[in-house]
Formats: structure tokens, sequence, C-alpha cells
């Protein structure tokens, strides 16, 4: 989905409760009323899109990318949070049956809210707010991510089952049909995504099954990793796409992760990730055991360059984000022009060597710590770097291709926007978004 529809489609979305209460029942409140009480329907169903945005679902985020997705569900649910968390501080009307006029027909004087409904409001609220508290200071919490994504997920749950109920009991809108039958489909598709996700794409992959292969060295402190498929013909992909595999778990497990895959599309079906040693569970990938069962979810990414005119490709790559660039330059999926940027620590971890030599692309390696004698360049793959090395090929509009850890891709982005290459001829994958 190209990225104008998609946001168009949310936007559409996410006004259309205001919209339809206005239209339907009209608007007879003081103003500071009817923004609350905009601030509380567009804001919930900004909150059951969210489950959308971060199901991993290709017909959503197969045009953008799905780092750019998940960016945009960070972003939206600050937003949200914001607008839900102040809505209530707004009211001017009191809340209670007793002030109810007999002329009021439309109750548009008062809050007509009983035990139940401020229960399930107030406490819809407080959990929000600590969800979102949770999900911004992920890093510093105590929990494995695994425990972070399953606590994450059933808040976010009882956040729209509490919600669902404030809505429709406290809602002066909502009463109307036609925003309950609003509220009953939005629901319905968030609850929906959730079993997708945590019943239905299990259950799929369990009629899929992968084996490891082999795992040997690749580099230091990185490990090749190849899986073969399983009584299935293995998985169509794109040169440089990634997936979230499982290793020596049920597809139902949590603990998944996401990696690049580094082999080009082959007639045997198998896959080739490089992972580096750095979390709890890559210091063990070097142990795991050849026939040890494991699922894959993908393919996901856009960073293919079929289908581009572009006259040449810069690929960039720092350490282990080199593996999409491989998968590509392996596939040989066209004759254009080739520069490849490679930055790492040092020789020791550079990653596909005879591969890379036998590419046909211009390699030019980047060390931070050179052996003695090294000829080619040294230090850091800074903005400073980036516009002198790619000055000639920005000039003549070629496509710029990234990946590689956080720090290094803002100084390229910085680099390149130097330079002027519009944000149209940069792809990159981010696995981090704040």
């Amino acid at each position: 989905m190209p990225a104008t529809i998609l946001l168009g489609t949310y936007a559409l979305l996410v006004a259309l409760p205001v919209a339809l209460g206005w239209g339907l029942v009209g608007p007879a409140r003081p103003w500071p009323d009817e923004i609350s009480s905009a601030l509380a329907m567009a804001g919930f169903a900004a909150l059951l899109l969210e489950f959308l945005l971060s199901g991993r679902f290709r017909g959503i985020s197969g045009g953008i990318g799905i780092d750019r997705t998940m960016r945009w569900h960070q972003i939206f649910a600050r937003v949200l949070t914001v607008g839900l968390l102040l809505h209530p501080f707004l009211y001017t009307v009191p809340i209670g049956a007793q002030f109810l006029r007999p002329e009021d027909a439309t109750q548009a004087g008062v809050l007509r809210l009983d035990a139940y409904t401020l229960v399930t409001g107030w406490a819809a609220w407080l959990l929000l707010g600590l969800l979102t508290i949770t999900a911004i200071g992920r890093d510093s919490m105590p929990w494995r991510y695994e425990t972070w994504r399953l606590l994450h997920g059933l808040g976010a749950a009882a956040v729209a089952l509490l919600g669902m109920r404030h809505t429709l009991w406290a809602g002066r809108y909502s009463t109307d049909p036609v925003l309950t039958t609003y509220w009953g489909a939005m629901f319905a598709l968030a609850t929906g995504s959730l079993l997708l996700v945590y019943l239905g794409r299990p259950l799929r992959h369990m009629r899929s099954p992968w084996r490891v292969a082999s795992v040997t060295r690749a580099a230091e402190c990185i490990w090749s990793v190849v899986l073969e498929p399983v009584g299935h013909a293995g998985l169509r992909f794109r040169a440089g796409q990634f997936a979230w595999i499982r290793l020596g778990a049920s597809p139902f497990s949590l603990r998944e992760h996401p990696f690049s895959i580094a082999s080009a599309p082959r007639p045997d079906g198998m896959l080739e990730f490089l992972v580096k040693e750095a979390g709890d569970f890559t210091r063990a990938v070097g142990s795991i055991a050849p026939g040890t069962r494991a699922f894959v979810d993908g393919p996901h990414g856009h960073l293919w360059i079929e289908g581009r005119a572009e006259p040449g490709l810069c690929l960039i790559a720092g350490g282990v984000g080199v593996a999409p660039l491989l998968s590509m330059l392996r596939a040989k999926v066209d004759a254009r022009p080739v520069l490849l940027l490679y930055g790492n620590r040092h020789a020791g971890q550079i990653l596909g060597s005879e591969d890379l030599a036998a590419s046909g692309a211009e390699v030019v390696h980047v060390l931070q710590e050179p052996p003695p004698g090294w000829q080619g360049a040294t230090g850091l793959m800074d903005r400073a770097f980036i516009r002198t090395r790619c000055e000639a090929p920005a000039k003549a509009g070629w496509l710029f291709v990234l990946c590689g850890p956080p720090p290094m891709m803002r100084e390229v982005r910085a680099g390149l926007a130097a330079l002027g290459v519009p944000a149209g001829r940069i792809l990159e994958e981010r696995f981090v978004y704040d």
C-alpha cells in the first residue's frame, strides 16, 4: 500500500467517528466539551488502528517498509495517548443524572456516567499511560524483550476492551446505531489482527518448518546460519529483504529475532543469515546444533532495487549491515555500475570477501583500526567521508542503499542530504526506531 493511501485511510478512519457524531447527533455542548469528545473518539479509533500497524501485515507495510510502519506506530501511539489522557479534563458539564433537565432531550448538558463506566474509563486511562511510558523506556526496563512484548500486547488488548466498554456506555455520540456499528467493526478489526498474529500466523508456520543446515563462523563475533526448508519449497523473497526467525522454539514462542537475508534466492530454498554476537540470544548462536528446528516469518522489508531506473547503485554498509547488500550482489539483479562503501572496526570483521571480489562492484573498505601497511580508507563512515566519496554518484542520480548501525545511518543520511540527494533516492532498513 503506498504511503499516501495508507496515511489517507488512517486519517479518514480516525476522523470518521467525529464526523459521524457531529453529523448524526450534532454538537450541542460548549466547545471544550466538544473538543474533549473529539479527542476521545479520534484517539480511541487511532488506538484500535495501532493493532494493524504493529502486526507485520505485508499488505500494509509492503509498500513503505516495516521500519517506517513501526515508526508510525510509535509516533501515532504517543499522539493518541496525549489526546486520550487529556480528554477527561476538558469537560465542563456536570456528571450525574440529577443534573439532567427535562428540556435537554439530547442529554447535552450532563455526563451520564455510572460507576462501571467511570471505573473502566479511568482504568483504561491509567493503563494507557503506563503502556506508553514503558514502551518509550523499554531499553531501561529490567525485563527481557519477550516479557515486555507479552505484557505490552496484553496491556494493549486490555486498554482496547476497557475503552470499548467506556466508549459505548459513556459516549453521547457513540450511542447512535451508526457509531455503534463503526466501533464494533473497528474493535473486530483490532481483535482479529491479534488473533492472526498470535494464532493464525504460528499455525501457518507449523505447516512450513525449517531446520538449521549449518552454523559456521563468518568473521570475528559473526556467524553464518543457514536454514533449509523441510517439506516445502522455501521462502519467495527479493534480494535485500529480511525475516524474523525462531530457532529451537515453538512457532507460538515470542523468542524471535529479525535478521537480513544474506543469500540470493536459491533453487534449493536455503537461506543464509549473518548473526552478530550482541544480546542474550546472539551470544549463544554459535552453539546451535545442525538439525535444530526453526521457523521463518517473512519476507519483510522494502530494501530491493528491482524496477528502479537510477543509472547506478551506491551501497553503504556498516558491519553486519552488509548482509542484505551481499544478497543483492550475489543475486546479480542487474548490470548497473555498483559502488559499495563498507565500514568495519578492523579487517577481521569483513564479511563475504570472495563474493565481494567476484561481484564486479567497486568496493571501498573503511577501517577504524587498520592493520600495518593498510592503503585503503580509514576512520569512521561519517558525513564528511560521505560528502567526499558520494559526490559523483549523487550528481549522477544514483540510488543509495543503506544498512548499518544507527549512528552510522544518521551520519550517512546527513552526508547525503548535504549533497542534495532526495529522500526518494535513498533506501534504508532500520531495526531501531527511537
